[in-house]
């Protein structure tokens, strides 16, 4: 059966339109696991190439884009996704336009949890992993307090675990301890090792099976190790560590939101040498991040983009069809739970 008729019955069922029943159990999707420094994913080693997405979940419309292109990164080789129930920086012309999944008091909203359902279980019928973060130092301040946060991180946890969604690891604080704008100060330094590991501590007491880390500010002077940490976080031009499963959560973004999509022959040498790295490094996972890809309107006018676009070589050729055909050319397109090598007719 073609996986992509299955799309919209998943939307639909997953965002309460279809034919659901209370006695229903959910079913479970695949388990990502880490081991010896490794991913792996319903029991078989992966090797995950991976987009940030930051806001894939501001709206229905926005997240369908996104479930829609899966099966295109996929054939590029791209089997990593990661979004965040905080909308991340939305660039141009409003940053701070993400949506928040939270209400103030740390109830998750049920339409973005449907969402990230419908996105998780659209990612898993690929043999895909989804990376969920659950804060940004973009709305952080819109708790009230932590005991709010608390709620906040329980809920999620709960959420995956009682619907079953095990493809999935966490970035619980994006950015922690970042100077100018994170204001909670149980995400800021100092103490910073025991309050990262009080937040993972509340995300383990209900969902013990999914692993879990904390993105560092890269500026901030926070480590990138913990006690019970799972995820070894670290993002831009971070060094990548010899120990740890390792994700770079943002690579560093070679395009701007005021010109989204557009890059010059340093920015691609840049970002070629940067996947280079990860590609010599097995214990580590970069998710690519670009203005085109996670702002919203942007100079384009229509970001978000899920879909790859063009070559980024102009205004007329915005996009990011670069680095997928990176992926495919260098590791191969993603059949679970492998990269298979592409011909020289599929490279054209």
């Amino acid at each position: 059966m073609d996986l992509r008729n299955l799309v919209p019955l998943v939307v639909l069922t997953v965002l309460g339109f279809g034919p659901t029943s209370a006695a229903d159990e959910p079913a479970a999707t695949r388990a990502f696991e880490i081991r010896n420094d490794r991913a792996y994913l319903g029991g078989q080693q992966v090797d995950l190439w991976g987009l940030r997405c930051g806001n894939a979940l501001h709206s229905e419309a926005i997240t369908e884009r996104h479930i829609r292109n899966l099966d295109n990164m996929a054939a590029h080789g791209i089997n990593l996704i990661g979004v965040y129930i905080q909308g991340s920086n939305a660039g141009w012309p409003d940053a701070d336009a993400a949506l928040n999944g939270f209400a103030r008091d740390g109830k998750l909203k049920p339409a973005v949890a449907k969402r990230m359902e419908a996105m998780v279980r659209a990612a898993d019928q690929r043999g895909m992993v989804v990376m969920v973060g659950l804060f940004t130092q973009r709305k952080d301040q819109e708790f009230y307090d932590d005991a709010a946060i608390q709620r906040a991180i329980e809920e999620s946890a709960r959420f995956l675990s009682e619907r079953r969604l095990k493809n999935v690891f966490v970035d619980i604080i994006h950015e922690f301890s970042h100077p100018e704008r994170m204001d909670k100060e149980i995400f800021r330094e100092p103490d910073g090792e025991a309050k990262k590991a009080k937040l993972t501590a509340w995300f383990k007491a209900i969902a013990p099976d999914i692993e879990v880390g904390v993105c560092p500010d890269i500026n901030s002077g926070t480590g990138d190790t913990y006690p019970g940490m799972d995820v070894r976080i670290i993002q831009k031009e971070m060094p990548i560590p010899a120990t740890g499963f390792v994700v770079n959560v943002e690579t560093l973004r070679q395009d701007i939101y005021q010109n989204d999509g557009v890059f010059n022959q340093g920015n691609l040498e840049h970002i070629f040498a940067g996947c280079q790295q990860y590609l010599a490094a097995p214990n580590a996972v970069m998710m690519f991040h670009a203005a085109f890809i996670q702002g919203i309107t942007n100079f384009s006018g229509s970001a978000p983009h899920a879909e790859m676009g063009g070559y980024g070589t102009g205004p007329n050729d915005r996009g990011v069809q670069f680095y997928y055909e990176w992926v495919r050319d260098h590791v191969g397109r993603w059949e679970y739970p492998k990269h298979v090598a592409v011909s020289a007719s599929e490279e054209r």
